[in-house]
């Protein structure tokens, strides 16, 4: 019967493939992927037996498509090589190293653009749309009279925006995700890889079936200083220019939005967000909870087990065997994914979470997470047919040697 604890601790295989260079088929010596929410995804390929024409060919911008999985499920990446590094050293071997950039390598685009009267769902779909990502957005209702693109790449924007209204913004894959914070995490939950911590007599390492958490270190308390966001009270006021009118609104943390754990507590201080600009009532509640939504997971923990494709920003793992308080769902912050070509996976994890205790289950949240995957029919729904994507040319590669990110520009789509 499968066993979600547990895991085979040398079961990753991987390919990495170039689609403008089919005859490279030598496979690296290890793939260690980087993400991280609100950046772009980066992958580092190290080879140990290195050919002139893997190092004269990979310019950047090729297209590069790796594929893995272990034991339980599978994963992919896809994005465009960015530079090669091969240091030379007295060394009984010399390792070459390919750094590679996510499909949203092309948002790093800057230019001068102003939107009018348009909410930040829109303009996000508007900037999917120029990169020929798949826009996958939720509405908001917030309408800014201008929002303008200046001296700031396309990538930062949307961090912006979705800053501003309390969303949560990554591109997985070729598709562009951009919605509140609370979808960000329902979408994914449909299967939930299980980190497990077991008390053994012997290392880990020699045992074949292994637990699946190795190091889990959290940090529990009401106000924890280092995050990005606080865990504060917000205030978001301002005063209409023509009458005068003064609008507020003050939100706390814990009480917006659907709670991940059953006990979640006040926040110790406030926050008066006076760079924000308001000029309704509504829009000062809309912003004021934004705050707070961005400030709901502020209690940290980092951990190391072994790797899942499935642990990756935005996506809920669940933790057991570490104590009453620690044990439950946990949003993953950042991830650091390790892959050799002997068949070790390992991960290092940061993730966050909202308070203590049990799981707080809903309609779109189970109790703990089950064996079985389960499916989001909604969020199906809403996002339409399957994601298809390809590698778009407005010219011919004739040759090799010209491609590059100016000279043969190739780019991931979705639709």
């Amino acid at each position: 019967m499968f066993n979600p604890e547990i895991q085979n601790k040398r079961s990753v295989s991987f390919k990495v493939s170039y689609p403008d260079f089919p005859s490279i088929t030598l496979l690296p010596r290890s793939v260690t992927l980087f993400q991280e929410m609100g950046k772009h995804d980066i992958v580092e390929l190290k080879y140990r037996s290195v050919t002139a024409n893997l190092y004269k060919s990979i310019k950047t911008g090729v297209p590069v498509q790796i594929n893995w999985k272990n034991d339980k499920v599978s994963g992919i990446f896809r994005g465009y090589t960015t530079f090669v590094s091969f240091p030379i050293e007295n060394k009984p071997y010399r390792e070459l190293k390919i750094l590679c950039i996510g499909a949203s390598y092309p948002l790093k685009e800057q230019a001068s653009k102003v939107w009018v009267n348009k909410t930040a769902s829109e303009i996000a779909t508007d900037i999917a749309k120029k990169f020929k990502l798949k826009p996958v957005v939720t509405s908001h209702p917030t309408r800014f009279t201008q929002q303008s693109l200046a001296g700031q790449s396309y990538w930062e924007k949307l961090n912006e925006l979705a800053n501003l209204i309390g969303y949560g913004m990554q591109v997985s894959g070729t598709e562009l995700h951009f919605h509140p914070i609370d979808k960000m995490i329902n979408q994914f939950m449909t299967t939930i890889p299980v980190m497990s911590f077991k008390n053994v007599l012997s290392h880990p390492a020699n045992y074949f079936e292994s637990p699946t958490l190795d190091v889990f270190e959290s940090k529990l308390g009401d106000y924890i200083e280092g995050g990005e966001y606080k865990r504060t009270e917000n205030l978001v006021s301002g005063v209409d220019p023509v009458t005068g009118k003064v609008y507020s609104s003050k939100t706390s943390p814990n009480k917006v939005g659907k709670s991940l754990r059953k006990i979640t507590k006040d926040p110790l201080f406030s926050n008066n967000q006076t760079t924000t600009v308001i000029n309704s009532n509504a829009m000062a509640k809309s912003l004021s909870e934004a705050a707070s939504h961005l400030g709901r997971f502020t209690i940290p923990a980092k951990g190391i087990g072994q790797g899942d494709p499935r642990i990756a920003p935005w996506r809920t793992i669940e933790v057991r065997g570490t104590g009453e308080t620690s044990d439950g769902f946990w949003i993953i912050k950042k991830t650091e994914h390790f892959m050799h070509s002997d068949g070790r996976y390992q991960v290092e994890f940061t993730c966050l979470t909202d308070g203590i205790g049990g799981n707080k289950p809903s309609s779109f949240r189970p109790s703990n997470a089950g064996s079985v995957p389960t499916r989001d029919l909604k969020n199906a729904q809403a996002k339409g047919k399957p994601t298809s994507v390809k590698l778009s040319s407005k010219s011919p590669l004739v040759s090799q040697r010209s491609a590059g990110y100016k000279v043969t520009p190739r780019k991931w789509t979705g639709k």
